[in-house]
């Protein structure tokens, strides 16, 4: 007779230590999606809710994002069961058009899923788009010659956008003097022109004005290393 309830009382331990155990819940589910969205509300935000729905102590010891365009920090790392953190998660949407996906990884105790995987997800929508990036590279720079790098302006909005009043750093030119209208879907190549009177790296920034409201005023640094000129035809 004791052996039998001794092997029920072992059954029922087993059987409790079984249930007994802690369960993580992303509350909303495992996808926080912005819809559409513009350059001007970079950072993206949200607050991302955990909920402890088992019935032991919940330890989240990691939240990692997938890149580090993504920060996400918790507010409290162990959750008895009932209980709710908040993840802040903000995200920057940098030079990305179209839909944007990245993720972050929450691992835990939760013997089922340790490793959850959350997405974000968004469609950035730009009025204007820079191939292939929005800056001046200059890779070959000699004293004294010059040398020409390209950006292509892209208007994906549905009105003309109107570029003026360009700034210009030492030593280099533009392929426009005066307004440039760039119709709607249409492109424009800004062809800038260095040409380097010393040795050394070159630094500037070419600067105008828009008539988009994404971009209300651009930028687009210029660099390159200008080598020593050792053409015997080369004049100082």
């Amino acid at each position: 007779m004791k052996t039998f309830l001794s092997i029920i009382a072992f059954a029922l331990c087993m059987t409790v230590g079984a249930i007994a155990q802690p369960h993580m819940e992303i509350v909303g589910g495992d996808t926080y999606n912005w819809g559409k969205v513009r350059p001007g509300q970079n950072p993206l935000k949200a607050t991302i809710l955990v909920r402890n729905i088992g019935n032991e102590e919940l330890h989240i010891t990691q939240v990692r994002p997938g890149c580090g365009c993504t920060t996400a920090p918790l507010d409290k790392d162990k959750l008895k069961p009932g209980d709710t953190a908040r993840i802040k998660v903000e995200l920057n949407i940098g030079a990305t058009n179209g839909n944007l996906t990245k993720s972050i990884t929450i691992t835990s105790n939760d013997s089922k899923d340790r490793d959850r995987i959350y997405y974000l997800k968004a469609e950035v929508i730009r009025d204007v788009q820079f191939t292939p990036s929005q800056y001046f590279t200059f890779t070959e720079l000699r004293v004294g010659e010059s040398a020409e790098s390209k950006i292509t302006i892209r208007n994906s909005s549905k009105e003309p956008i109107i570029l003026s009043d360009f700034e210009l750093p030492e030593g280099v030119t533009l392929n426009v003097k005066q307004n440039v209208t760039i119709k709607e879907g249409t492109s424009f190549d800004l062809i800038a022109k260095l040409r380097p009177t010393k040795k050394g790296y070159y630094n500037g920034e070419i600067k105008m004005k828009t008539t988009t409201q994404d971009y209300p005023t651009l930028s687009f640094p210029v660099y390159g290393n200008v080598q020593e000129n050792t053409s015997p035809v080369y004049q100082k």
